[in-house]
């Protein structure tokens, strides 16, 4: 008791809420554009979260962006007849038409594919011209050098990393050697930059055919122009635009890609993502002043795509019984099947403890019901050989094979909430299990309990 204490006032530094936000679902997006200006939406796990699912909760919004990151990132969106599309190199809001569309510096960009997305929201019916905007400092992925490192690094690995092979990590490395293009140089009427670039390359990668990447970048060139001259893309040159939005009270709601668990500096090195997926770093992938709200997303039945060791993790009788009752278990950019997890506080603590939350959204609360009798909460790990007990901090690599999870009490939750859209009409046992939820994290901010079915529809509970 007296750790548990002692943990409790060690935490007591963190996830202080500026205000009570007293949300309602009438009042939900005024409140938080009431706190300021910028909103960002972000995920706690490790992505899979149905973040889209809170970005569409604002209809307001003058702006929506994209801080990091690049295509295996997916964002499910529902268009206006609702058709469900995966956009990867344009936000998922960008189904909202109200809102100006900002691609961070901090974001790799695939010139052919982003120009595809276009088209086919385009084909939806969504007006797309006058509204995209790149920072000129973003990276620009072409397909013959980084696809290339990409499979020969893998290949030369004993242990996989199991890269989606989008040729990410070979973006962020050659920006930080500076040696690759942006959207500055590439739109760049002065040829001799971007041939100096090709020529350091192609002697760094001797493999390198120059001949075949100086056509490669020709071609990037021709359809970069005719964008720009159609007008789906206009270039940040100087990354202010979105700097001086916020000055003048623009509503700038972003999406967070991926999620805080893959951040390179953050836990499961190096099984994770090659940039800092953190809600800390957003304000300067986007140059902005300042976030005003942080809205955190989670899963109430955690799922993922991935390998890793994940102690909370449902048999597979179970797991197969929740996708059977759950079926859009799929990653938006594999159509992978995800595998799932009890939900974990010890994660979710370590997750509080580094980023700020003001609003922690809990998507698919109605599918617990999937568990039927025996939902419970993994609350603690102890290491069954140096009997280390883990509360608000992680175990490192192997020290993972002898985690054994000391859970909650074990609660039954089958009786289905679908449709329920107060606190008041919960059953007892549902409002038992969040209070206690909400007990064991500590936490003092604003929740929100997002259902399954009904996209728009979610409950205010505290």
């Amino acid at each position: 008791m007296k750790e548990i204490l002692s943990q409790k006032n060690e935490q007591a530094k963190y996830n202080k809420t500026q205000a009570n936000l007293n949300l309602t679902n009438e009042n939900f997006e005024n409140k938080v554009w009431e706190r300021g200006n910028v909103t960002v939406i972000y995920g706690w796990q490790q992505w899979d979260e149905w973040k889209g699912k809170v970005t569409s909760q604002f209809k307001d919004n003058d702006r929506v962006a994209v801080s990091t990151w690049w295509w295996n990132a997916g964002h499910q969106a529902v268009c206006k007849n609702w058709e469900k599309v995966a956009l990867h190199e344009l936000p998922g809001w960008a189904v909202n038409e109200k809102a100006k569309i900002y691609i961070g510096q901090w974001r790799v960009v695939n010139i052919k594919w982003i120009y595809e997305e276009i088209k086919l929201l385009e084909s939806k019916w969504y007006t797309m011209k006058w509204r995209t905007f790149v920072a000129g400092w973003a990276q620009i992925i072409f397909n013959n050098l980084q696809r290339k490192l990409d499979g020969i690094i893998e290949w030369l690995k004993s242990k996989k990393v199991w890269t989606t092979k989008k040729w990410i990590w070979p973006a962020y490395a050659l920006k930080a050697l500076r040696t690759w293009p942006n959207f500055n140089i590439l739109s760049n009427s002065n040829p001799d930059e971007l041939n100096e670039f090709m020529k350091v390359n192609s002697s760094l990668f001797t493999w390198l055919d120059l001949e075949e990447i100086m056509n490669e970048v020709k071609e990037e060139k021709e359809l970069l122009q005719k964008m720009i001259d159609d007008w789906y893309i206009q270039i940040d040159q100087g990354n202010m635009m979105l700097n001086e939005a916020a000055h003048t009270w623009d509503k700038i709601l972003i999406e967070h890609s991926q999620s805080s668990w893959l951040a390179i500096d953050w836990w499961n090195y190096p099984y994770c993502t090659s940039s800092d997926t953190t809600s800390n770093w957003v304000s300067s992938w986007l140059n902005l002043p300042e976030i005003h709200t942080h809205i955190m997303v989670t899963k109430a039945i955690k799922s993922k795509v991935w390998w890793w060791y994940f102690p909370t993790k449902l048999e597979k009788e179970q797991a197969d019984q929740y996708r059977g009752y759950c079926w859009d278990e799929v990653w938006a950019t594999s159509w992978r099947t995800r595998d799932v997890w009890y939900y974990d506080i010890v994660e979710l603590k370590k997750t509080l403890k580094t980023n700020k939350a003001d609003i922690l959204f809990i998507t698919k609360y109605d599918l617990l019901d999937a568990l039927w009798h025996e939902a419970k909460i993994g609350e603690k790990y102890v290491n069954t050989e140096s009997w280390k007990i883990y509360i608000d901090s992680l175990p490192y690599g192997n020290e993972y094979e002898n985690i054994q999870v000391e859970y909650s009490q074990i609660f039954d939750l089958r009786e289905n909430i679908k449709g329920t859209k107060e606190k008041s009409q919960l059953p007892q046992n549902y409002i038992d299990y969040t209070d206690y939820l909400i007990r064991v994290l500590w936490f003092e901010g604003n929740i929100v309990l997002g259902t399954w079915i009904k996209w728009e529809e979610y409950i205010v509970y505290k």
